[in-house]
């Protein structure tokens, strides 16, 4: 079904009210969106959209396998974004809660059990998060990844959003368009499945008035399974579900 800004609007009305599913299918779309820049505390961190809703799903059902595969991913997320800036800007002990917070949250994974085919999307989040150093094997899911990449001087900007919805890639392309004003001028989309890429496309070409992609000239192909678990990276390479930008 087809993501519009009613249905957005619905489901964020009904996590207010307190609806725990509706509070994780929110956090989860947005887990697709980039941090809200302005939006975040008086040390000029950004927000992270999703992280309130994961939080309140979480609280509501604390052995939800799904809220907590989400939740601690996006924490490893901002880790990583936050390692990756240095120190420059970042407040050493918000590092070291985040850590721990997600440290006991894949402890708690671990205790509430998963499904057996997350295992190698649970072991590489283990080597992220830096509880375990076993070597992982490489991906045999099924994914999403649509990349965007611009310069600015010798700066490489680039962003990437996983995914396993054809419906939430499509929004969450959308989304970073209205975001970005048209994106950074690189544009693909790429299909993996039992974790070979099987098709990517330049949305350049299908670009309207140079911010919104003519989805209907665009084939984006079913996903077999199994599919990456949602909220967890890609084991064996650098990519995770959801949202991630970087300049280097």
């Amino acid at each position: 079904m087809a993501i519009t800004d009613e249905s957005i609007t619905r489901l964020r009305d009904r996590a207010t009210a307190g609806d725990p599913q509706a509070a994780l299918e929110l956090g989860k779309l947005l887990c697709l969106t980039a941090p809200e820049p302005g939006a975040g505390d008086d040390d000029g961190d950004p927000a992270w959209p999703e992280e309130r809703w994961l939080r309140a799903a979480v609280e509501a059902c604390p052995d939800d396998v799904q809220a907590l595969f989400l939740l601690t991913g996006r924490l490893a997320e901002q880790i990583s974004f936050r390692e990756f800036m240095g120190e420059h800007g970042q407040d050493p002990g918000t590092l070291r809660r985040l850590q721990a917070e997600a440290e006991e949250l894949y402890a708690r994974i671990r205790t509430v059990g998963a499904p057996a085919h997350a295992e190698a999307g649970l072991a590489e989040l283990a080597m992220l998060l830096g509880v375990s150093d076993k070597p992982v094997a490489e991906s045999t899911y099924s994914y999403y990844v649509l990349e965007d990449e611009g310069w600015s001087g010798s700066v490489r900007h680039s962003t990437t959003v996983v995914a396993c919805d054809a419906d939430e890639i499509r929004w969450a392309c959308d989304e970073w368009l209205a975001l970005s004003e048209g994106g950074m001028g690189m544009l693909t989309l790429t299909t993996y499945a039992n974790g070979d890429e099987v098709s990517s496309v330049d949305l350049g070409p299908h670009l309207v008035d140079g911010v919104a992609v003519a989805w209907d000239a665009v084939a984006v192909p079913d996903l077999p399974g199994p599919l990456l678990p949602t909220g967890l990276p890609v084991p064996g390479r650098e990519v995770s579900y959801g949202f991630s930008g970087r300049s280097e």
